[in-house]
């Protein structure tokens, strides 16, 4: 099932990039300017609603992996998330990749099982940059049964599905 997911995924990679990357580049300019000031990050990241992204999730964190912002919800936000260490999460291998200020666009992380939802979910990055400096990154996450080739594909993996647990 994981190979099913992570295939239909990487099938949908340019479109799905192409869909987010306008949006994401939009709200990591609205970032930049706040990324130090955590009320008004979260009001910045709160206010994608008007990007018309049906994440689960989205956050900020820094190059280092920890979370910069709380956790914005479509309806609410979890103020407790700001600060944890988000380091050993599937995407902490390419933090230190995409913290090169060349790198621009939008960028999927492994397939994984969220912890919140407990259902395979994807993370898109994308670079908040200050000049040549990268900041950290905007991450939304998307649960799998949205996307749209994966639609009708069972989203409950069979027990020991090899999955990376977020």
């Amino acid at each position: 099932m994981a190979n099913i997911l992570r295939k239909t995924v990487l099938h949908d990679y340019p479109e799905l990039c192409d869909a987010l990357d306008e949006p994401l580049r939009r709200i990591a300019r609205r970032s930049v300017r706040v990324w130090f000031n955590h009320d008004r990050l979260d009001q910045v990241l709160a206010e994608t609603t008007s990007e018309n992204l049906q994440y689960d999730l989205i956050y900020a964190i820094d190059t280092e992996g920890r979370q910069v912002s709380s956790n914005i919800y479509a309806n609410s936000i979890d103020r407790s998330a700001y600060g944890q260490d988000l380091s050993q999460r599937p995407y902490s291998v390419i933090t230190s990749v995409l913290s090169n200020a060349a790198y621009r666009g939008v960028f999927l992380c492994d397939i994984y099982i969220s912890q919140l939802t407990r259902r395979p979910c994807a993370t898109f990055m994308y670079g908040v940059n200050s000049g040549k400096a990268t900041l950290g990154f905007i991450a939304v996450d998307f649960d799998l049964e949205y996307l749209p080739e994966l639609q009708g594909v069972p989203w409950l993996l069979p027990e020991g599905a090899a999955v990376r647990q977020a």
